[in-house]
C-alpha cells in the first residue's frame, strides 16, 4: 500500500487559530476574542482588525474578564507595559461597559 492510499480522502478542514483569554484563561477561535494591542509608542488600543503591529492580548466579549483584567494587572504584564495611562485605561473601561450593555441588551 503507497502512501498516498493512506491518506483520507476528501478536502482538508480549515485551519482555525485559537487563542486564549488573558482573564478566564478559555481558549477560542481568535475571531471570537478582542485583540488589544501596544504599539511602538507605549501606546494601548482596542485592533478590531487583528492585525495591526505590536505586542497583542486577547480578551472575551465578558464584562466580567475585562474587569479582571484591568483591575489586576493581567491586560499590563501581558502587553508588557510598566502601566496604563489614564487615557488607556478610560478607553478600555468604556469598551468594556458598552460589552456589558449589549450583553444585557441580548
Amino acid at each position: 500500500m503507497t502512501k498516498a492510499a493512506n491518506k483520507s480522502k476528501g478536502p482538508r478542514p480549515k485551519h482555525i487559530p485559537q487563542r486564549t483569554c488573558i482573564a478566564c484563561r478559555k481558549t477560542d477561535p481568535k475571531r471570537q476574542l478582542v485583540r488589544i494591542v501596544r504599539d511602538a509608542d507605549g501606546r494601548v488600543a482596542i485592533d478590531t482588525t487583528g492585525k495591526r503591529t505590536g505586542r497583542g492580548a486577547y480578551v472575551c466579549h465578558d464584562p466580567d474578564c475585562w474587569d479582571l483584567a484591568l483591575r489586576r494587572g493581567m491586560l499590563v504584564r501581558a502587553l508588557r507595559l510598566e502601566s496604563l495611562s489614564n487615557e488607556d485605561r478610560t478607553e478600555l473601561e468604556q469598551f468594556a461597559a458598552a460589552l456589558g450593555k449589549e450583553m444585557r441588551v441580548s
